[in-house]
């Protein structure tokens, strides 16, 4: 990292993790790399966050809600008000374009896996339903005639937790790790998600047309925390189903047409909310354009 210090002659310095070191005299750009506008970290770690991400010209941002969250993010830890702030910048989602892109070119349409999917189970502890992850893929392979892939959050790969997940499923006939960089087939070969506050269930939702089981086990925390007020949370009942316990997860299941057929239109509305989706990557190209003249 130290040595971009001594990298000259760049003109934008642009990264999707959140970098503390740039390429001198460059103009920063940080391109966000969720697509909603899911928590970014947690309660403790906001003006850890803060002091980090200012230090960015700007930021390329998937969308207007992921936009209205940086604003109320910058609102809510720029105390003193002294900061000089990114500007924010509607680019699309290059992600999504690129999925979209590749799937008109796959031919094969069987659906029958489940994918789970937690969000990082180390950054938000109480929200997440890391400690009944063992429970509820026992508890599929058992009622759930399907194939089980378990993609655990890239930060919890190597944790013990994960291992022992792993472990204790991987003579089982039906389950399978998931760990590739590219999810593209994982996710087009499965009928739902389950997940709990990912920010992949709307890349996933958007892209695959299918149903996400949000496995939700502290509803009080997100409204005392007024997560509630975020779009990813107000839009969970349009790209899927909120439930809070196994049991509910195994019925949806069982009934899984029935919940796809109620999310299938609003998926499509939700979409259209990404609004340079299919466009992203000539967004970006002008945004950029615009920044060096």
């Amino acid at each position: 990292g130290l040595l971009l210090s001594w990298i000259f002659k760049v003109d934008i310095f642009l990264s999707s993790i959140i970098c503390d070191v740039f390429t001198r005299n460059a103009i920063k750009v940080y391109m966000h790399h969720d697509i909603y506008d899911a928590p970014l970290v947690n309660d403790r770690k906001q003006k850890e966050l803060f002091d980090r991400v200012i230090k960015y010209d700007y930021l390329f941002l998937p969308n207007k809600k992921s936009i209205k969250m940086f604003k109320n993010f910058f609102i809510k830890n720029n105390i003193e008000s002294n900061s000089s702030l990114p500007e924010l910048l509607e680019s699309g989602y290059l992600k999504l374009d690129f999925l979209i892109k590749k799937k008109k070119t796959y031919n094969n349409n069987i659906k029958k896996s489940i994918i789970i999917a937690p969000t990082n189970f180390l950054a938000f502890p109480d929200l997440v339903f890391h400690i009944y992850l063992e429970t509820l893929i026992d508890k599929l392979i058992t009622n759930i005639d399907s194939d089980i892939i378990y993609r655990p959050h890239p930060s919890n790969r190597d944790h013990p937790d994960t291992l022992k997940i792993l472990q204790k499923f991987e003579n089982s006939k039906r389950f399978y790790y998931d760990e590739s960089v590219d999810y593209f087939e994982n996710y087009m070969k499965s009928f739902c998600m389950i997940t709990d506050l990912s920010g992949t269930a709307y890349t996933y939702a958007f892209f695959t047309k299918q149903p996400v089981i949000f496995f939700s086990k502290n509803e009080n925390l997100i409204k005392k925390l007024e997560y509630n007020e975020l779009s990813y949370f107000k839009d969970r009942n349009k790209v899927g189903i909120v439930v809070e316990n196994i049991n509910e997860i195994i019925n949806n299941i069982s009934n899984i047409e029935n919940v796809t057929k109620k999310t299938n239109n609003s998926i499509n509305l939700l979409e259209r909310d990404v609004f340079y989706i299919s466009k992203s990557k000539n967004r970006i190209k002008d945004l950029i354009s615009k920044l060096l003249i």
